[in-house]
């Protein structure tokens, strides 16, 4: 298990809630991962109740698993719930790569691909960080579409999504994944709303197929 560094501020409860969600986020901890009170409050410097308080507000927010007489551990999806997750994610992502090609300026167009270009600086071995930079690629992608009612259904969705992507940490700069997440630049900067969209729902569909794959036991 691994907790990166934590400055300790006066709102030990929230700061607590905030940093072990932000570590779930950006796939820290593996799926089915058991999370250990005494450590984590170790590790943070802090009591158990903090600790367990944040765990409970977690497992409220499908984050973290409560097992009786176990704990608590990381959520883990089944093949069927990633089905479901990828499935809405094509559908709020890829309306929103359309919109974006229709209204983002050149300006806009640059930063996102800035974020892009970030994706592959970011160091080797990192995943984590990787995978981090991959989801804001993303979600300044939804952003950009202008319409606040998709970006905030897709803010909520991004906690389940960020836990099965977690599943395959290591793919954000694959050359397979590097050329999909070009080619919804390109359809972005072409001014192709349907080409963009198309983009995005391969994009998404590869990935399902491989998260999914990797939960039964495949490659």
């Amino acid at each position: 298990m691994q907790v990166l560094h934590f400055r300790r501020p006066n709102q030990v409860r929230e700061a607590v809630y905030r940093h072990l969600k932000d570590l779930l986020l950006s796939g820290r901890f593996a799926p089915g991962e058991r999370l250990s009170e005494p450590l984590l409050a170790q590790e943070l410097g802090v009591s158990r109740t903090p600790v367990r308080e944040a765990l409970m507000r977690l497992a409220e927010e499908g984050l973290v698993e409560l097992v009786p007489g176990k704990g608590a551990r990381v959520r883990a999806f089944s093949p069927e719930e990633v089905e479901e997750v990828y499935g809405v994610r094509a559908l709020l992502e890829g309306e929103a790569a359309r919109e974006a090609a229709l209204r983002a300026t050149p300006w806009e167009l640059a930063e996102l691909e800035a974020r892009l270009k970030a994706i592959d600086e970011a160091p080797r071995e990192d995943y984590p960080e990787q995978m981090r930079r991959d989801l804001e690629f993303h979600r300044a992608l939804v952003r950009l579409s202008g319409n606040k009612t998709l970006y905030r259904l897709y803010e909520d969705l991004l906690s389940s999504l960020a836990l099965v992507r977690s599943a395959l940490p290591n793919l954000s700069q694959e050359e397979t994944t590097r050329k999909e997440h070009w080619a919804i630049l390109e359809a972005l900067k072409r001014r192709d709303p349907e080409g963009a969209k198309r983009a995005v729902e391969a994009h998404v569909y590869r990935f399902r197929d491989l998260v999914a794959r990797r939960l039964k036991g495949g490659v």
